[in-house]
């Protein structure tokens, strides 16, 4: 895989592009390149921001906490948060907000959060809005990773930062991995960069969200990965009953992660966008192969589909789905050189 990377790196500029691959439920490699001169020292342990392969990661940790008995996942959310649930209207700053007083809200559960049926917007950067009455409709949201954020800070009584290093990171040996920035990661944080590989100023996630603030290597992500697929528990857990997201291209959505099904088959898999980052996680439920794909450009999805038939091969019908968008600023910059 190491000479296929650095093909793709290169053919697409990504200039810092780390990936683990997991056979058969074990970590088998763990291959970097750079498609940019300068090349940046990028390796194993180098920290990306993972964006919304943040997702998958807390989704594991709520149905850890589940099985623990401290959170119903068809009880309602706010049964946890008696003093109710304020809204951010950016959902990097505390203010401004609002104290959310839609009775809808009470509807709503960690299942229906972790399957994105909550109703909820991704995110609204005004009053909270629904999408839909909670429980009838697929509607991909970040919104809804906050609300279910805030009921395991009140259970736990930790900040997610916190919760999620004692129930995942330490357990599991993720020694590169946090969901806020800090000075303990900093060292080895790759800077984001444009679709032509110069830079990007990107933004640094002081405050942990479930949503997209976790920072991680590929040799942690694999790790998790491992573990994932080494639960037949969890595992069955969130593909068991998927909502319809496109019955024509055989995907759905369990939770946390999106499932492909076909014939036989059966992917979890999840993509990440943040500005200066792209990711994108694959796994095979049966055989245990899978791969994470992490890097510091707006370009690194273009890496998914050649890496994904490599490693789990198939048709993948995943790709050609309009969830993945697409990005008109990498369009001018990939397209016409204007990169913005």
């Amino acid at each position: 895989m190491r000479e296929t990377l650095k093909v793709l790196a290169k053919q697409h500029h990504v200039c810092g592009a780390a990936l683990a691959v997991i056979k058969q439920r074990q970590l088998a490699s763990i291959d970097t390149a750079s498609g940019c001169l300068p090349a940046p020292a990028v390796n194993g342990d180098s920290v990306f921001q993972a964006a919304s392969l943040s997702k998958p990661v807390f989704a594991y940790a709520v149905l850890k906490l589940a099985a623990q008995g401290k959170l119903e996942l068809d009880a309602p959310l706010m049964r946890y948060l008696p003093q109710g649930y304020r809204h951010q209207f950016d959902p990097l700053k505390a203010q401004p907000s609002e104290l959310v007083t839609d009775p809808r809200l009470a509807a709503i559960t960690a299942r229906m959060v972790l399957n994105h049926t909550s109703g909820l917007p991704n995110w609204a950067s005004g009053p909270l809005r629904f999408e839909a009455a909670p429980g009838t409709a697929w509607h991909y949201s970040g919104e809804g990773y906050v609300l279910l954020q805030r009921a395991v800070e009140a259970i736990t009584g930790q900040r997610l930062d916190q919760f999620m290093r004692a129930q995942v990171f330490t357990p599991l040996g993720m020694t590169h991995s946090d969901y806020a920035w800090s000075e303990r990661i900093a060292p080895n944080l790759m800077p984001g960069t444009k679709a032509n590989g110069a830079p990007r100023a990107g933004l640094t996630l002081n405050e942990p969200n479930a949503a997209f603030s976790l920072h991680t290597s590929a040799a942690d992500y694999g790790k998790f990965l491992v573990a994932l697929l080494g639960d037949d528990e969890i595992l069955a857990q969130l593909s068991a009953s998927p909502v319809a997201v496109d019955a024509g291209l055989g995907l759905g959505w369990g939770l946390g992660w999106g499932i492909e099904r076909d014939r036989d088959a059966s992917y979890i898999w999840h993509w990440g966008n943040n500005t200066g980052y792209r990711a994108f996680v694959m796994a095979s439920a049966r055989t245990g192969d899978g791969f994470v794909i992490l890097t510091n450009s707006e370009n690194g999805l273009e890496l998914a589909q050649p890496l994904a038939q490599k490693i789990v091969p198939g048709e993948h019908k995943l790709f050609r789905s309009p969830i993945l968008g697409t990005d008109m600023l990498n369009v001018l910059c990939n397209t016409l050189h204007i990169c913005l």
